[in-house]
């Protein structure tokens, strides 16, 4: 039930069905749990049969999901970094939206080296670069279309210099719509079997 059609966050409980009558007997489901549990449910803060929805700084309908607007404004006028705090409070903001970013870890490699202690922080123009790219790439975010079982589906992987990349996506019949996106840091190569190593491995990843 969990994490297949139930989603929990601290006092907050999402179910998500495919249909009405389907919601219905979730929503059987789980409010019979609760009662197993002795758990009782507010009726006056429950919100029924909902088709749309903000959650978790996401909006949801039945087609796709995408980042709230607002979230992503507060990215974009977020100001230079001065301190390694700050690159790693501007990294966890943006990291929570990494999923919806084509190449996200191939865009913060410079951002990301620098949330080490150990690193002499310097915010020079290589850092730079990144932070402006990062906060161009978060005003032209994906919209991750819902999984649909019955639509023909493929993955892309890719690898870089610094990481790897896997696009999961579905045609509904007129194209291609990315599902989900996911990028990993990896050292640097410097040989051409470290190249297909990293292409193995984004493979690999993909099929976790």
């Amino acid at each position: 039930m969990l994490d297949k059609f139930v989603l929990i966050y601290l006092d907050d409980i999402l179910v998500c069905s495919r249909s009405l009558d389907e919601h219905v007997e979730h929503l059987r489901t789980v409010l019979e749990r609760l009662r197993q549990a002795k758990y009782k449910a507010n009726r006056d803060k429950c919100e029924l049969a909902w088709q749309e929805l903000e959650y978790l700084g996401h909006y949801v309908t039945p087609q796709a999901i995408s980042p709230l607007a607002d979230k992503i404004e507060v990215i974009r006028v977020g100001p230079e970094p001065t301190n390694t705090t700050d690159v790693r409070s501007f990294m966890a903001l943006a990291g929570y939206y990494q999923r919806f970013i084509t190449g996200y870890s191939r865009i913060v490699a410079p951002l990301t080296r620098l949330q080490s202690p150990k690193v002499q922080f310097v915010f020079d123009d290589e850092a730079r670069r990144s932070f402006q790219a990062l906060k161009t790439a978060m005003l032209m975010t994906l919209v991750l279309s819902i999984y649909d079982p019955t639509l023909p589906t493929r993955v892309t992987t890719d690898a870089s210099d610094y990481g790897i990349g896997v696009v999961l996506e579905q045609h509904d019949g007129d194209d291609w719509h990315p599902v989900e996106d996911f990028s990993h840091n990896v050292p640097p190569i410097n040989s051409l079997d470290d190249a297909r190593n990293k292409e193995l491995l984004a493979f690999v990843m993909a099929l976790k």
